[in-house]
């Protein structure tokens, strides 16, 4: 069998490419793989050394198809201005936003961001032979929202727009700073733009206030000579087709139709999704299976099989073993 690496650069080909067996990634982050191992998240989300050996043993344990390193979303918010809390065994939450302290910083020495810098360069050099090692950093939309405090952002988005787009301008220049240091290390940066959801806002909003600036990261992302994925999470019915102009070769996709997905983003994208994480963590080994082969079969040839966001933290193993099976077995 080819390697991973080799497969998804032949899925990403611009013709109808195929490869067997499909490509499958549940989306294992930090979360689930110190859960997996034993070891308290805190310490996952702060030392990079341990964040990469949890990420490599489960890589290990389930054998699929990429590496994500993701510890949390406040990642960069943090670095920029925003205060958080960490608790030990649970993700970080966002205490006080930076308001007019935010700016632009320097990944290599600002707070965390460091630290996933070096976890993806330990799993590039333990396993970037075989496997493309995916780094989230946040979308502009998302990261802007967490700076201005996300009641405040919203709020500006219609009543002060001139204020909303400076927040933006901020999060945009400090994520294209931080994917050429992704790049620099061996990662992809894999866009994560939670807060851009059609579930919070409207097509329109997107179309004005998340899209220019994703189309601007995205370019400036090849510009580098890296391909990239974008995921939004919840409903993305009504903006599946914008996801696709932003130039992102992977649209990464929650839990929806994955046929009507095809059918909206064309026969040439590659689909990342979308087996449901409440299944995933609730279900039974062949219910998730036979999810798992339904999504195949809608989503082919493009596709890469996976959950639909994170997988949750306490996921039985059996069950995550269930979504790879279905893909190898295919």
């Amino acid at each position: 069998m080819a390697r991973a690496k080799e497969r998804l650069r032949t899925v990403l080909q611009p013709d109808l490419s195929r490869v067997k067996p499909p490509l499958v990634f549940p989306i294992v982050v930090a979360n689930h793989a110190a859960w997996v191992a034993g070891e308290r998240l805190s310490r996952a989300l702060t030392d990079s050394r341990i964040l990469s050996a949890v990420l490599y043993q489960a890589y290990r344990l389930y054998n699929y198809d990429l590496i994500m390193v993701f510890a949390d979303v406040l990642v960069e918010a943090e670095a920029m201005g925003c205060e958080i809390e960490m608790a030990e065994d649970e993700p970080p939450i966002l205490v006080r936003a930076a308001g007019q302290r935010a700016q632009v910083v320097n990944p290599v020495r600002a707070c965390r961001m460091p630290m996933i810098l070096d976890a993806t360069e330990g799993l590039v050099r333990m396993a970037g032979k075989d496997v493309y090692v995916l780094t989230s950093l946040k979308g502009p939309f998302s990261l802007a929202s967490f700076l201005a405090g996300p009641e405040e952002f919203f709020e500006i988005l219609l009543s002060a727009p001139e204020r909303a787009a400076q927040f933006l301008r901020l999060a945009t220049e400090n994520q294209k700073i931080f994917a050429r240091e992704i790049v620099k290390r061996g990662g992809v940066p894999f866009i994560g733009d939670p807060m851009a959801s059609g579930s919070v806002i409207s097509p329109a909003l997107f179309e004005r206030f998340a899209l220019p600036y994703l189309k601007e990261l995205v370019a400036a992302i090849h510009q580098l000579g890296s391909w990239t994925g974008l995921h939004i999470c919840g409903d993305t019915t009504k903006i599946l087709r914008l996801m696709c102009a932003t130039g992102a070769e992977i649209i990464s996709v929650d839990e929806m139709d994955i046929g009507f997905v095809r059918q909206e983003v064309g026969a040439d994208r590659v689909i990342m999704g979308n087996v449901s994480t409440g299944l995933l963590e609730s279900g039974r080994p062949e219910q998730i299976y036979q999810a798992a082969q339904d999504c195949l079969k809608k989503g082919l040839p493009k596709m890469i099989l996976a959950s639909a966001c994170d997988v949750p933290t306490a996921t039985p193993v059996a069950n995550v073993q269930a979504l790879v099976s279905a893909a190898q077995g295919w």
